[in-house]
């Protein structure tokens, strides 16, 4: 008799294999390859999430999702996040403060790729450029149904300084629209003062920042309270996304 044949296993080898042709990372860096091919349950299903064709391209027809970043974004996650909402209908857009000038005591250098686009990484390798679909300073909470502010250490400690970034996370949360955050992402709603009585997690060397702010830290991949959501590493990120589209598809 033929074994039923399993496509998560043969793209598990897949990936595998395309590890064993790779040089060594140069830098300290996160595996997409690795993170989707480990046998853990969360690592799963991220697999599931990243490559299983959409179960209804229109269940999200019609909303729309606001993806707040800068410069130094956790690649994964918002590629990963991009790819199933726009596959099941959503509208995304990358929605990120404008580049100014800086004064030359800062010694600070941006290529003018920045102004209209955004570095990803890969942990603190530099992996691609993702273009800005709306700025900071343009975005209203009454043009989204729901935000999410990822990850990546560079990015967050960048965006949380933007004052149009603090207020953006704050009006979301009080409009009840869900207002997401993983990883470092959760440094804007600190920076943003939204965290006080609230549950939440987040990457586990920030959980200290979030006590600080007053939050009870949980460690758990997705946690909700409210229309805040929140998760802690690149394989909570299925969770996370389906406790955004819970609160969208009522």
């Amino acid at each position: 008799m033929n074994r039923p044949h399993d496509p998560s296993s043969a793209t598990n080898a897949a990936l595998l294999r395309a590890q064993a042709f790779m040089t060594p990372s140069p830098v300290p860096s996160i595996s997409t390859e690795l993170l989707v091919s480990a046998d853990g349950e969360l690592n799963r299903e991220l697999h599931h999430f990243l490559f299983d064709p959409p179960s209804n391209p229109d269940l999200l027809k019609g909303k729309k999702v606001a993806i707040c970043c800068s410069n130094g974004v956790e690649e994964v996650e918002i590629t990963g996040a991009m790819k199933w909402l726009t596959e099941h209908g959503a509208t995304v857009h990358v929605v990120a403060p404008r580049i100014g000038e800086f004064h030359p005591t800062l010694g600070l250098r941006f290529p003018p790729l920045t102004k209209t686009h955004v570095l990803a990484i890969r942990l603190m390798e530099n992996a691609g450029w993702l273009k800005i679909d709306c700025y900071m300073d343009e975005a209203r909470v009454s043009d989204y149904d729901a935000c999410i502010f990822p990850g990546g250490c560079w990015n967050p400690d960048f965006l949380r300084a933007d004052s149009h970034a603090q207020a953006f996370v704050r009006d979301m949360l009080a409009s009840g629209k869900p207002t997401c955050a993983i990883c470092h992402g959760q440094w804007v709603m600190v920076s943003a003062g939204i965290l006080k009585g609230k549950k939440a997690t987040a990457v586990w060397n920030i959980h200290p920042d979030l006590a600080n702010a007053g939050a009870t830290v949980l460690d758990e991949p997705c946690v909700v309270d409210g229309n805040l959501i929140t998760a802690r590493f690149p394989y909570d990120l299925p969770r996370m996304v389906d406790a955004l589209v819970k609160q969208l598809v009522k």
